[in-house]
């Protein structure tokens, strides 16, 4: 199979800022792509300690592996904006639908124990158990292929498995989202798709923490283990947040999703990261070793 080319890196310096969004901790811009009309979120890298995180590559890289799941989700391009180095993710509100942040749809159903938490290890009621009464009403996002009648938290549970595939530590209650419709006719209320993948594949360990973890015999799946879904309550293990996802959602969810994984080989998986740019070479061997541990374990989990 020949090899593609790199992913291209999108120079949006020009276009023209329409919002600035509020919510987590970097600062975040929506853009209008000129002719188009179509809006973007760009999002520039972390820089600590003179360390650069890795949130554009991570994104860029999940928006393809989840693709390769079926997994609805936002489609991501790597950008630069001035000097501004980070990524653009495109907006995933349709016409006549307003979005709701997970935050929003627990507090206005009064999920039980629900607290929300912006900062720390605690997440009172922002459980899985919660997030499937809270989406009760709600069907499966418009871009979903599901070959059956998915519920919307049908959905939502590949979004777990899925994180647990890639290490993403960060769904939190505004890293998921419903679509409201805005008339009455537009339409019921929807799942979004997934989006913010930026905290995936070890984005922020540095290189010489990767290449000591590389050169042990169980560095990478011991790294793997300690994942927890730290944005959950009782931040399980993320395996363990995969299979309870599973287990509330519905039996063709319970098999479909599993499955959809086992068909994504490790090839397919290292073809998405060759084409990466901005990774090191370290980075995207760790990132491949990461994907091959934590796809085995997610699935003997499922089993």
């Amino acid at each position: 199979m020949p090899e593609e080319p790199p992913f291209p890196i999108i120079d949006v310096t020009d276009w023209e800022i329409t919002n600035v969004e509020t919510s987590g901790a970097e600062a975040k811009f929506w853009l209008e792509e000129p002719d188009t009309e179509r809006h973007w979120l760009f999002k520039s890298v972390t820089i600590k300690n003179g360390h650069v995180h890795g949130e554009d590559w991570a994104e860029k890289a999940a928006s393809h592996l989840g693709r390769l799941m079926g997994i609805p989700c936002a489609q991501v391009e790597l950008a630069v904006r001035g000097e501004a180095v980070g990524s653009i993710s495109a907006n995933l509100r349709p016409a006549l639908y307003q979005m709701q942040p997970g935050q929003v749809v627990l507090e206005s159903c009064r999920a039980p124990g629900y607290v929300h938490h912006s900062r720390g290890k605690l997440h009172p009621g922002h459980s899985l158990e919660n997030i499937r009464d809270a989406l009760a009403g709600a069907m499966a996002p418009p871009s979903s292929e599901v070959p059956f009648n998915a519920s919307a938290f049908d959905i939502f549970a590949g979004y777990v498995l899925f994180d647990a595939w890639i290490a993403n530590q960060d769904r939190h209650d505004n890293n998921w989202s419903v679509l409201i419709p805005i008339t009455a006719t537009a339409g019921p209320m929807l799942l979004s798709g997934s989006y913010d993948h930026a905290s995936s594949l070890a984005f922020n360990e540095q290189d010489i923490r990767c290449e000591t973890l590389l050169n042990q015999s169980d560095g990478v799946a011991g790294w793997c283990a300690r994942g927890k879904a730290n944005r959950f309550e009782g931040r399980p293990k993320l395996a363990e947040a995969a299979t309870t996802a599973l287990r509330l959602a519905s039996t063709e969810a319970r098999e479909y999703w599993p499955e959809q994984l086992r068909r994504v080989s490790d090839g397919d998986a290292r073809q998405v990261l060759s084409r990466v740019p901005r990774m090191s070479d370290v980075a995207r061997m760790f990132a491949t070793k990461l994907l091959e541990a934590n796809r085995m374990g997610v699935l003997n989990a499922c089993a």
